[in-house]
């Protein structure tokens, strides 16, 4: 039996220290293993244990455990230390918490691997966060002069926030660049900004026509295109800048995952899947490099010209019983609307700022069809919704394709919701539709102070009504929706704004709507997050039988001040059994 000390193989953090006391208890609990299993008392020996815990479960009928041990990539005990010796013998690795934290694996239900690096991948920019408008111009000039022969420079993310309204126009780019085209997407990945280089390359003129499901933006006076494109509207520019290939997808999805993992995040809803991409995960589970169970969501809107298009995801969706694998499942996404501040998200009310519009929806009424027939053929549909309008209208299709099969139990998925009527809520329970709350804006934001001029100070009020949800019994899960709105996949971050509904990073200010309590947003962030990908019965809770994916943190969670979750650091992430990723 090989025994190890958590303090000297996770670099001694403050939790898991050595003293006399935990000198002696080891070498008590090492003893009796010894006892055991020279006893031959053990039907089967773990691969390894992990003891002298404070393990939450979030198993409802036993949430804290002592110990546990793993056989082959599962839970085979979970309790004392005491049980656990009964399976562990000569060849266990045994990990020493010395009362140190542990809990399932993280799954995020909405996060973006490929498109985090994958154009950085192909050549092109990705922007810091903290980048304002005049240093993004100074790097795309660095650029330029550094890659005379690319055609289009492209590059994201720019902050709304940043901008009148929200919008950039070519007003910020022409002066810098009046030969060069230039097109730069905003943190939604909803709206982009060209230069008028690039609308003169794509014909984008006074004349042209709004597309089906997107926006020109123009010059109220003029009628000029602003260089402002949301939705469809960036295909025309999409189809000229092309496509990272499946090389560059899969070394973004490796280096997005190697920080994903680092988080605790053992399981993950990837929200835009195109055929490049998903070869690309295969081939890491091919390789042994995958580490996460992954629901990969084809997107079938027909505007993502940059990673598919409709005919392709159809062709994808077609052969999915022979592309899944034991890691990878695969669904249907739509983005059913895009954001309010293009008003491309359908509102039940009008909008505060333009009572004439109650704004749209991104797909049609062949589109609603089409998820009543995957619903028919057994397919999970993920949904964006970001308007109460579409959110509504999107409850009455999956109420229709339930009552035409209503034996499918698929779990139909709706992610956002920053604004949802209180009449629809209920539904969500009753229709057996998950409630998918990202990105982590569930605080004041710049970006959400933009869309309440939009949507309204009432409405903005209640931008993301978790605890609503949760009141009303639904099952709420995280997402990040990295890299859209945020700067990275940090959970805990997004844990501790769903309880305090305040920026984690300052703590100040009013809160924005009511959170939940600690115990409900960890489910929504282990369990629920395993009953949105329909793999409740093998993952997101500690329990025997189920795969062993773990996380160990450097404090208790329920020892700690909320305000203090962010600052959790991980000290190791578990997958099936084994560490995927160790602090030190």
């Amino acid at each position: 039996m090989e025994f190890l000390l958590a303090s000297n193989r996770l670099d001694a953090c403050p939790s898991m220290t050595t003293g006399r006391t935990s000198m002696l208890r080891t070498a008590f609990v090492a003893l009796i293993l010894l006892i055991t299993t020279s006893a031959g008392v053990a039907a089967e020996t773990a691969d390894s244990a992990y003891i002298n815990g404070k393990i939450y479960t979030v198993d409802a009928t036993k949430p804290w455990a002592e110990a546990v041990a793993i056989k082959d990539g599962k839970f085979i005990a979970v309790g004392s230390n005491e049980a656990i010796a009964a399976v562990t013998g000569e060849g266990t690795k045994v990990v020493d918490l010395d009362g140190g934290f542990a809990m399932p694996g993280i799954h995020d239900t909405h996060v973006h691997p490929p498109l985090v690096y994958g154009h950085e991948e192909a050549g092109r920019l990705l922007f810091s966060e903290t980048n304002s408008p005049d240093e993004i111009i100074e790097i795309v000039k660095e650029y330029a002069a550094k890659n005379p022969d690319i055609e289009i420079i492209r590059g994201e993310k720019w902050a709304a926030g940043d901008f009148p309204g929200g919008k950039a126009t070519k007003a910020w780019l022409d002066p810098h660049f009046s030969d060069r085209p230039v097109y730069l997407i905003d943190e939604t990945g909803h709206n982009g900004v060209v230069n008028s280089k690039l609308l003169e390359m794509a014909g984008i003129t006074k004349d042209t026509p709004d597309p089906e499901f997107g926006v020109i933006d123009r010059d109220p006076k003029t009628g000029e295109p602003t260089g402002y494109l949301s939705e469809t509207a960036m295909r025309l520019i999409g189809l000229l800048v092309g496509r990272p290939d499946e090389d560059a997808w899969y070394r973004s999805i490796s280096r997005s995952l190697d920080q994903i993992r680092a988080y605790g995040t053992t399981s993950i809803v990837d929200m835009a899947v195109g055929p490049e991409i998903l070869a690309a995960y295969r081939r890491l589970e091919e390789e042994g490099n995958l580490n996460f169970r992954v629901a990969a969501t084809i997107a079938l809107n027909d505007y993502q010209a940059e990673f598919t298009t409709a005919e392709e995801s159809e062709a994808v969706l077609a052969k999915r019983d022979e592309l899944e694998t034991p890691l990878i499942k695969i669904g249907l996404k739509y983005w059913a609307d895009g954001a309010p501040l293009s008003k491309t998200a359908l509102l039940v009310e009008p909008y505060s700022d333009d009572p004439s519009t109650y704004g749209e929806m991104t797909i049609g009424e062949k589109e609603l069809e089409r998820i009543v027939q995957a619903h028919k053929d057994g397919i999970q549909v993920r949904m964006h919704a970001t308007g109460d309008g579409t959110t509504r209208k999107l409850l009455d299709t999956i109420e229709k394709a339930r009552a035409e099969d209503p034996k499918q139990d698929l779990r139909h998925h709706i992610g956002h919701l920053m604004v949802v009527h209180k009449d629809d809520i209920p539904r969500f329970k009753e229709l057996g539709v998950i409630a998918e709350f990202s990105p982590v804006m569930w605080y004041p934001t710049s970006l959400g102070e933009v869309a309440s001029a939009y949507v309204g100070k009432d409405r903005y009020a209640r931008w993301h009504p978790i605890k609503e949800f949760v009141e009303a019994g639904a099952t709420v899960t995280f997402g990040s929706d990295w890299p859209a709105g945020t700067p990275d996949a940090d959970p805990w971050r997004g844990l501790e704004a769903m309880i305090t509904r305040k920026d984690p990073a300052t703590n100040t200010g009013e809160a924005l709507g009511q959170g939940i309590d600690l115990e409900t947003a960890v489910k929504a962030l282990t369990i629920n997050g395993a009953k949105a990908m329909m793999h409740e019965d093998v993952a997101g809770s500690i329990e025997v039988g189920k795969h062993a994916d773990m996380v160990l943190l450097d404090r208790n969670l329920f020892e700690i001040d909320p305000t203090e979750i962010s600052d959790v650091k991980v000290l190791q992430t578990i997958f099936a059994g084994k560490p995927v990723y160790s602090a030190n």
